[in-house]
């Protein structure tokens, strides 16, 4: 039996990916350490794919330290700024009004 390979979008590379640990970001990604093929070194990447920041890109030698880098970049993660629309600016200033009154 044949298996078939997925079509990868971007940045994606074709891995044999056993996901060790994975960490949820302050927004919608999601990072995950695999074991680099062919090496016992640790290797970060985004869930679907993508570029990584500097400072977690390279190979690690132990959990220990993947951790530490992970959390150190999640802990100094600006958090961004949502902006509202017109609506949610409208519907928020009539609340105010309201508790005004």
């Amino acid at each position: 039996m044949v298996k078939k390979r997925k079509k990868l979008k971007g940045n994606q590379k074709t891995m044999d990916k056993n996901i060790i640990r994975s960490y949820k970001t302050k927004g919608t990604k999601e990072l995950q350490t695999f074991i680099n093929p062919g090496t016992a070194h640790y290797k970060l990447q985004w869930d679907g794919g993508g570029e990584l920041p500097q400072e977690l890109s390279g190979l690690y030698t132990s959990l220990n330290l993947v951790d530490t880098a992970v959390l150190s970049y999640l802990g100094n993660m600006k958090e961004e700024k949502v902006q509202k629309t017109a609506k949610e600016k409208y519907y928020a200033k009539q609340e105010k009004k309201a508790q005004e009154i």
